[in-house]
């Protein structure tokens, strides 16, 4: 490999230079961290689990431990425009140059084995931190937890975030199965928390087994929403009034009231103080979650949701603001498109839906057997998300231009509209 290559030329190398593009299993990533000296790291480490919320959940605790003035390594994926997305230093971006001086490294120790794209993502990440000299690292499991790369790393802390079915040819079919994997990133004597209100029982078997005592939502902590734009947070004898987190649903506050457990939990490590608390929950933002947008004269909100468990939570945010919405929706193949596409009907006026496109997306006889219960007049079928947006805009309506369905709708929405206002300046 060339070591002077630019970071589009290191991530192509990546995305071509092993021979699957998942590929679970630990034993690589703890070779190559071994190699750097990644893998008893100084700074405090806590890793984020679950099917929906991981992204949401790092998040928050980024924004919270950067608040109270610790240097914080926040590591999540997928990305949606930028690769440099994924490594950020207190909520920032890593820049290209540092990305590039991390592949390097690994590249340096690495040229007897080959490594998936998200196993270089995590390890430059892991160095990166390290050389920056963050006080602690926030890391988002990308697949499963047992033997997702994340989890070549002991943590000091986990969290898990609510479990559903999904990933089931990697995970199995049910939640108790798909649990049992999550909880692989759980550690004897470490602070561990899940925010799953019904969390299944393999969850709490797992952590009973390492003698662990597994902080509960609706046991261990509680949460409300309030009259007056607040919410309460509770565990024990003590109670917190705090702004709403700005990332949008109730969802969130289910999301939030994990991430203060666990920071409660670590107290004694890493002080905060409640101030730090809702100044980290106002601050908090992330692409793609809930996230309003204005066009021209329309407005647009772009959400990720990409499986029966996060559609439903987004079904019920529409519920709420009593809004019917223009969807622009596709999805990927291994997904329940069809009851994603059931949950979310009775707050959609007009559907454009287009094939993804890629080795994933699910193709247009998918999405048409998806949508063969729905009114044909109400389907507007596109060749791509692209051309399903400039549909969407110029529809003789005022409502809401609703982008999701999977991360990889939301990213090409999201370039769309880049493109649109680029080209409008």
């Amino acid at each position: 490999m060339e070591m002077n290559w630019r970071l589009a030329e290191w991530l192509a190398f990546q995305e071509t230079s092993h021979a699957k593009v998942i590929d679970m299993g630990l034993t690589r990533v703890q070779l190559v961290v071994s190699r750097l000296g990644l893998d008893k790291p100084s700074l405090l480490t806590i890793t984020v689990a679950g099917t929906n919320g991981k992204g949401s959940s790092t998040a928050m605790l980024s924004h919270i431990y950067a608040a109270a003035g610790y240097k914080v390594g926040w590591y999540s994926s997928p990305h949606l425009l930028h690769y440099n997305e994924r490594i950020r230093i207190n909520n920032a971006p890593a820049s290209d140059a540092l990305l590039v001086d991390a592949f390097r490294a690994i590249a340096a120790v690495s040229n007897d084995l080959t490594l998936s794209y998200f196993e270089w993502g995590t390890i430059a990440a892991l160095w990166v931190f390290k050389q920056q000299g963050c006080d602690l690292q926030v890391l988002e499991v990308g697949l499963g937890g047992r033997l997702d790369a994340v989890n070549a790393i002991d943590a000091d802390a986990a969290l898990i975030t609510p479990i559903d079915i999904d990933h089931q040819a990697y995970l199995g079919n049910t939640r108790d199965v798909i649990a049992r994997e999550k909880a692989g990133i759980l550690r004897k004597g470490q602070v561990a928390v899940c925010s799953d209100l019904q969390p299944p029982s393999s969850l709490i078997d797992s952590a009973q087994a390492l003698g662990l005592s597994l902080s509960l939502s609706g046991c261990d902590f509680s949460w409300q929403r309030c009259d007056n734009g607040q919410w309460l947070w509770r565990t024990g004898d003590r109670a917190y009034s705090l702004p709403v987190p700005a990332l949008r649903g109730d969802f969130q506050l289910a999301n939030a009231a994990g991430a203060l457990m666990l920071v409660d939990g670590l107290q004694s490590r890493l002080p905060v103080e409640v101030s730090a608390l809702a100044q980290g929950l106002s601050d908090v933002r992330l692409l793609g979650r809930l996230d309003a947008r204005q066009f021209a004269d329309k407005p647009w909100l772009f959400d990720v949701a990409h499986n029966p468990q996060s559609i439903s939570a987004l079904a019920g945010y529409l519920e709420a603001q009593s809004t019917p919405v223009i969807a622009i929706f596709s999805a990927l193949s291994d997904k329940d498109i069809g009851e994603m596409v059931a949950a979310l009907d009775p707050y959609v006026d007009q559907w454009f839906v287009a094939p993804l496109g890629g080795a994933r997306g699910a193709l247009l006889e998918q999405l048409q057997d998806a949508f063969s219960s729905i009114d044909a007049n109400l389907v507007q079928w596109c060749d791509a998300i692209s051309d399903a947006c400039s549909l969407a805009q110029v529809y003789d309506s005022t409502e809401i231009r609703l982008v999701c369905g999977s991360f990889v709708t939301v990213e090409q929405g999201l370039r769309w509209l880049e493109e649109q206002t680029c080209s409008t300046h």
